[in-house]
């Protein structure tokens, strides 16, 4: 079996463990170099066993931690091609760092398999990553995605587990203090996934086989980790929770445990 620790995920910051004690990747930085340190220490796993950083994209809740964290312990940092540029530009990245492209292909990253696939976002490049994991069991995280495109749903179906972003409650949006093009920018087909559009997802995954979810990326102020709870669990109302699905949504603030897949 594998593992993943969802540490981060909200609009503040995203940053998830896939591996162990002995090694493991980190996808995205988003929160602080020290915040990351001290939530993979609550999970009893050294930061000096982070073999790598994979980047979705450049947003700041992905990337802030990015420089220090290369800087500190020396990992390549793995992003498409675009995203890296953006990095070495904007000095996100410590000058030292190596940078690896991904392309879509699978690519060895320190003994995982990963396959960048590409997300729907207002940003110059933005990806999911599918990861098969040196035991075999495969997982994906996709946040960020204004729509479930064909591709995506093609590699979320290939997985043990999927992390999904279930962003906004499509009410608390509408009804709530921002802005309004910053309101249509996040209901666009290039902003964020609402909890309903999150569960219509879950269930074409349950209907091919898939039926471990962690639910993450919840907004923090359109969303509440109970509405995305309620929500996902009425999507999959023919189904029952514990018996032919497993469900978690990730902490927002560090305490994201090891999920077993």
């Amino acid at each position: 079996m594998s593992r993943i620790y969802p540490l981060f995920s909200s609009s503040s910051g995203n940053s998830t463990y896939i591996g162990d004690e002995n090694g493991g990747i980190l996808i995205d930085a988003g929160v602080s170099c020290k915040r990351i340190c001290d939530a993979l220490s609550g999970a009893g796993i050294s930061p000096e066993v982070i073999r790598a950083v994979v980047v979705t994209h450049t947003h700041s809740d992905h990337i802030s931690g990015l420089r220090v964290l290369t800087k500190k312990y020396g990992m390549p940092v793995y992003a498409l091609y675009t995203n890296l540029e953006i990095l070495r530009k904007s000095g996100k990245v410590h000058d030292t760092c190596e940078l690896i492209p991904v392309d879509g292909t699978p690519d060895e990253v320190a003994g995982f398999e990963v396959i960048a696939f590409e997300t729907p976002h207002d940003t110059p490049a933005s990806c999911g990553f599918r990861v098969t994991t040196p035991s075999g069991r495969v997982c994906a995280v996709c946040t960020d995605l204004g729509k479930v495109t064909p591709e995506i749903d093609r590699e979320l179906r290939l997985c043990d587990l999927v992390l999904l972003e279930s962003n906004y409650d499509e009410k608390m949006l509408r009804y709530g203090p921002y802005p309004e093009d910053l309101k249509k920018r996040i209901a666009s087909d290039h902003g964020h996934l609402s909890n309903p559009d999150c569960g219509r997802q879950l269930v074409r995954l349950m209907e091919a086989g898939v039926c471990r979810f962690i639910l993450g990326h919840i907004s923090q102020h359109n969303n509440t980790p109970e509405t995305v709870e309620s929500s996902a669990v009425e999507a999959l109302r023919d189904y029952k929770r514990g018996e032919d699905y497993l469900l978690h949504i990730a902490q927002p603030d560090g305490r994201g445990k090891a999920v077993v897949f």
